[in-house]
């Protein structure tokens, strides 16, 4: 219970839901249109077997959780920090050793293992199809996934800003898709 209690005054305290929700959106969105565009130029390339694609989809989703995880960890210990300061500034007491710089310790931790998670889930989500399909209707899935996907990702968001759902849904997937078609044709994979 007193484990509870703590982590509720935590993420009060060190305002982790809203950075750690972004950290989630944005490694999501990362993972989903890393893979997505991998899959493009494998596609193009012509190796798009399940043999190159999930080996190396899988490094790629591990390297991005890693990558983004260690990048959150050092801007979230930087931005804490300077959370404390400030309310020891206000407070004209330092927090040391207070139930503030425990907040603010567990929020780099926590928020960096959000980072690091979210897309690499992204990511996986795309490779799956490999291991159970035949290579293009793998890839054909795989881009229906990454579509829903980011709908879901655009509707979830517009529930959270009280705007219209579906319209952010649309956006977002408007969002992916351009980014996509920027990859298909700045790939130099379909004139090799």
């Amino acid at each position: 219970m007193r484990l509870k209690r703590d982590l509720k005054v935590y993420f009060d305290l060190a305002e982790i839901s809203a950075v750690s929700r972004r950290y989630f959106i944005i490694g999501f969105f990362d993972g989903l249109i890393t893979i997505a565009g991998m899959l493009i130029g494998a596609y193009l390339s012509g190796h798009n077997t399940p043999e190159l694609i999930i080996p190396v989809g899988f490094a790629t989703a591990l390297a991005l959780g890693i990558s983004s995880s260690w990048g959150a960890f050092e801007a979230e210990r930087i931005e804490q920090k300077a959370m404390k300061l400030k309310r020891e500034k206000c407070l004209l007491k330092k927090l040391d050793k207070t139930i503030f710089d425990e907040a603010h310790s567990f929020a780099t931790i926590f928020n960096s293992i959000v980072h690091g998670i979210s897309p690499i889930i992204g990511a996986l989500i795309l490779i799956l199809p490999y291991a159970f399909l035949q290579p293009f209707e793998a890839l054909v899935c795989s881009m229906v996934i990454c579509s829903l996907s980011l709908f879901v990702l655009g509707v979830v968001m517009g529930r959270m800003a009280k705007e219209r759902a579906i319209l952010n849904g649309i956006r977002m997937l408007i969002l992916g898709v351009l980014v996509l078609i920027l990859v298909l044709f700045l790939n130099p994979g379909h004139v090799i």
